[in-house]
């Protein structure tokens, strides 16, 4: 039985990291140099709607066939889990050139614990890969044209929440609603990146992000990110309220997000411009 190095307070998710950890010990023996937990979890603010956040981190590198069937079976697993997965297969040898802060921060919860062996990516490198990753979720989350780099529309204008409600969340029981965790998820991701770009932090988590916004940069969307965070994620736990006053205040908040992110584009393009990669 695969006995957890660290607990993520969840018994269910637990018992989802056990399962997992398993199949990957039993199809890849002593191939596995650790399992890493990241996001909420690891962060001690996991809530009951919270997806695990795993990386796997293989010995060596991985070979083309080994890479492929490491994923294929996460994605299998991830259909499978009582809890939502969001999951990382890498090697020891992509590390090597620098993890992400992410990556430092996480708990180790099965195999060695090697975060120390690997040095953090540079400053610029993180800059770089924080913007174009908040660029691509944007565009592709809510499926907008590709290589757009004129303003943003609503994902859907004729929404009561404007389209940013178009991720499905599966409940305990199986069941799948709405929700908000691309909002989150997104407006996450452009404030990390804002918050590398303009003010030269490494921050990653959810958390740091959304309540280190306000000490660096604009107070307009400082107060937007806080809205998001302590509503949308901490008093609806991602979930759609069914109250109508609920409904009316995160349909504001829907309605605000389009101009953050037309903000983001504007210092995503003067980021390209200036040639940075």
């Amino acid at each position: 039985m695969i006995v957890l190095s660290n607990t993520t307070g969840s018994e269910r998710a637990d018992t989802v990291l056990r399962g997992i950890i398993g199949i990957y010990e039993a199809v890849f023996p002593d191939r596995v140099r650790g399992y890493y937990l990241e996001g909420s979890y690891a962060d001690g603010i996991g809530i009951a709607t919270s997806d695990i956040d795993l990386e796997i981190v293989f010995k060596d590198e991985l070979q083309d066939d080994e890479r492929g069937k490491a994923r294929q079976i996460a994605e299998s697993c991830a259909l499978m889990s009582a809890v939502e997965l969001d999951y990382a297969v890498t090697d020891e040898k992509e590390l090597s050139s620098g993890v992400v802060p992410i990556f430092k921060k996480s708990i180790p919860v099965y195999g060695e614990d090697v975060r120390d062996t690997f040095p953090l990516m540079a400053q610029d490198k993180w800059t770089s890969n924080r913007m174009h990753a908040a660029y691509w979720l944007t565009i592709n989350i809510y499926h907008r044209p590709e290589n757009m780099l004129s303003p943003l529309a609503y994902p859907d204008p004729a929404g009561e929440f404007y389209g940013y409600d178009n991720r499905k969340l599966r409940l305990p029981d199986g069941s799948e609603v709405d929700s908000t965790r691309n909002l989150v998820r997104t407006t996450g991701w452009i404030a990390s990146a804002l918050l590398a770009c303009k003010a030269g932090k490494m921050l990653a988590t959810k958390r740091e992000c959304f309540q280190s916004y306000h000490e660096c940069l604009e107070p307009e969307d400082a107060q937007l990110l806080h809205d998001i965070y302590e509503q949308c994620r901490q008093q609806w736990n991602y979930l759609i309220p069914e109250d109508a006053e609920d409904r009316e205040t995160l349909s504001g908040i829907c309605a605000r997000t389009l101009a953050f992110e037309n903000r983001f584009l504007e210092v995503y393009k003067r980021f390209l411009l200036a040639g940075f990669s």
